[in-house]
């Protein structure tokens, strides 16, 4: 099996950086026929996927040591939309070093 590639903080080792977490759900159902897992529809609708938590986004885990401007980054984050389903796979397969392309286009 290959090994995952390791991936690495887009915020780097900053010291000002913020690191604010966020979690998602991806929907899954039991296949119609089968007894295995697929992507429920809800996951891939085109629509924000729900957040896991009530009280994220999170900057608990920040080493920033600036409290203030790390809540309003926070607090900023929290405007942002989440994901959709599309957007996290490309966003996940660009964590683990893939590229992304549509059934029948070309590279």
């Amino acid at each position: 099996m290959a090994e995952t590639p390791r991936y690495l903080r887009r915020d780097g080792e900053d010291p000002g950086a913020h690191y604010i977490e966020e979690a998602v759900s991806v929907y899954l159902m039991r296949h119609p026929s089968e007894d295995r897992w697929v992507i429920d529809p809800l996951t891939i609708d085109g629509c924000a996927l729900d957040s896991t938590h009530d009280t994220y986004p999170s900057n608990t885990e920040c080493r920033c040591e600036d409290e203030p401007v790390c809540d309003t980054v926070t607090d900023r984050m929290t405007e942002q939309g989440l994901p959709s389903g599309e957007e996290l796979m490309v966003m996940l397969a660009d964590a683990l070093g893939y590229q992304v392309t549509r059934a029948g286009e070309s590279q």
